[in-house]
């Protein structure tokens, strides 16, 4: 082994790793901030008047402990969300406002790329929950900054379709399922669409007013961050030592993440095959466009069974001219609901096709270089132990020296369009690069 590049490989990632540190620590000291004496105030008006600050236009929300903490701007008059749905009626305006404030602290702390103080929202006995959603943004924050393009929000809309409200041990649980369109620095004229994002609110009316009791989010981050804690099903934080374990958590993720990104590589070192039929990747990624964040249903919905990911992703191939392939060894094919290959609808076995097939069928390099990429392409992710979602490339980013350094991609569960597969919680990714089918026998 070379020391000396082993030596300047980990040069580079303690000093990029300064910054993931610089935002670890500003999760070090989170105390509950009173909020007595603004009893009947609502959430606009306590963040207003926090602090001494004035209500203009734009204000300044910071954490009593300043040095911990970076500041961020909040506009409370700017909503960018709506609400729908019939359960919305439900809603009293105090409750839809603090959902309100919660999402547009959110998405300003992604504007900014910093963690925004979230526990003015929360009831007093709720540190442990503000540790939570305060390292999500944190983990978000951090992995956008440390890629190469610039993953700040310049705009964005999003609606909550409210699915429940009920009552639920003295406190209101409301379930809702987030749509949005968000705009990246690196690319403002495109949409960029994330689709179903379920959350759950447990609200409590305080003596101050409404406050979060809970939030819970069901998507990648939050998956990623409560590892082997994480369960839809019983939502509770089980760890022994929240306070230990989230910042932890995300410092480890994130250095996960840039040791990830370290290592890909591929920039025209893949070995350049030719197919007896092309591969029709525009036709692919209009397949693709056109069903993201809703099914056709002509297919089988595997959404609920472990991921509709690869279903999806075949359905591509098959529009971009990949056909079927029911012979030899290793097949790939979907007769019915009832007849179909495990390559169709599995992660880990699509691969094994790709990677194994020979003669009639699909033709690709299932371990190509990374920045080797073109639209119409595949990306798996998740571990080595558990490779568990695939996206399909829609457009290919390049630096001004034409250098690959991102790409757009549509997927199913997670529905996203157009996202940036960097800003992606799942860091392991392997580039399949698609070429076309033969139809040689052998």
């Amino acid at each position: 082994m070379n020391h000396s590049k082993v030596h300047e490989k980990w040069h580079v990632i303690m000093k990029r790793s300064a910054k993931i540190l610089f935002i670890i620590s500003m999760l070090s000291t989170v105390s509950a901030c009173g909020i007595s004496g603004e009893k009947n105030k609502s959430v606009t008006e306590v963040i207003q008047s926090r602090n001494g600050l004035t209500t203009t236009p734009e204000q300044t929300v910071l954490r009593e402990n300043t040095d911990s903490r970076q500041s961020v701007t909040f506009n409370p008059g700017e909503n960018k969300g709506t609400f729908s749905g019939e359960q919305a009626v439900l809603l009293s305006s105090e409750q839809e406002e603090l959902i309100r404030a919660y999402m547009e602290a959110y998405y300003q702390s992604l504007t900014e790329l910093k963690v925004v103080d979230l526990s003015l929202l929360f009831t007093h006995n709720a540190e442990e929950q503000v540790l939570m959603n305060e390292s999500a943004v944190a983990y978000v924050s951090g992995l956008r900054k440390m890629q190469d393009t610039d993953l700040h929000l310049v705009d964005y809309q999003y609606e909550m379709d409210v699915m429940s409200v009920q009552e639920t041990e003295g406190l209101t649980e409301i379930q809702l399922m987030e749509t949005s369109t968000q705009k990246f620095a690196q690319f403002p004229d495109t949409d960029t669409v994330l689709y179903n994002i379920r959350h759950v609110f447990l609200l409590d009316e305080t003596e101050d007013g409404w406050r979060i009791a809970e939030h819970w989010q069901r998507d990648s981050i939050y998956r990623n961050l409560l590892g082997t804690y994480w369960s839809w099903d019983d939502r509770n934080l089980t760890m022994e030592d929240p306070n230990n374990y989230f910042p932890e958590q995300t410092e480890a993720l994130l250095i996960e993440a840039q040791l990830e990104k370290l290592q890909r590589t591929g920039r025209n070192q893949t070995a350049v095959a030719v197919a007896d039929h092309p591969y029709q990747r525009e036709e692919a990624v209009s397949y693709s466009e056109i069903w993201v964040g809703r099914r056709n249903t002509e297919w089988k919905d595997f959404s609920g069974q472990g991921g509709n990911c690869q279903n999806f992703v075949s359905q591509c191939l098959l529009a971009g001219g990949i056909p079927m392939d029911e012979t030899g060894d290793e097949v790939w094919y979907w007769n019915s609901d009832d007849s179909y290959s495990a390559s169709w609808v599995g992660v880990d076995e699509f691969y094994y096709y790709v990677s194994q097939n020979s003669g009639y069928g699909l033709l690709a390099d299932a371990d190509a270089g990374y920045y080797d990429g073109e639209a119409g392409d595949l990306i798996r992710m998740g571990s080595d132990t558990d490779w568990n979602h695939v996206v399909i490339i829609a457009e290919v980013i390049r630096d001004q020296e034409g250098n690959v350094v991102d790409y757009l991609i549509n997927s199913n569960t997670s529905d996203v369009k157009n996202f940036p597969v960097s800003a992606y919680p799942n860091q392991k990714q392997q580039l399949m690069k698609i070429y076309g089918w033969n139809n040689r026998s052998g």
